[in-house]
């Protein structure tokens, strides 16, 4: 559609002792739980939260110049290099998030991973 705007972001969730712990490694936004769909659900919010909050005080494009964030214009990448996906049951698992964000006002919403 014209003049949607996507953002890729990395999600990373791994064991650290009886807790999962996520960070989007993009935005550095991180949250931890008991299991992994607790952590990767509460990290979406999260990261949702920081996208939002960054159009709300008009920093979106600074944070993403300064992060090395390519925001992708009306044509998205068809694939996506990422690492072979590791079980959830392993000590990490990755996984790449495209993020819809509009202007001007930001709802970033999660496309699909």
């Amino acid at each position: 559609m014209a003049g949607d705007k996507l953002v890729i972001l990395t999600v990373e969730i791994q064991r650290e002792g009886e807790q999962w712990v996520g960070r989007c490694v993009e935005l550095g936004t991180a949250t931890f739980g008991e299991s992994v769909d607790e952590v990767h659900e509460e990290l979406i919010d999260l990261v949702v939260l920081h996208l939002n909050g960054l159009e709300d005080v008009g920093e979106r494009e600074r944070f993403f110049e300064a992060r090395g964030i390519k925001v992708y214009e009306d044509s998205v990448p068809q694939e996506v290099e990422r690492p072979v996906p590791i079980s959830r049951d392993a000590p990490l698992f990755t996984q790449i998030l495209s993020m819809q964000i509009d202007s001007p006002q930001s709802t970033a919403a999660l496309a699909t991973a």
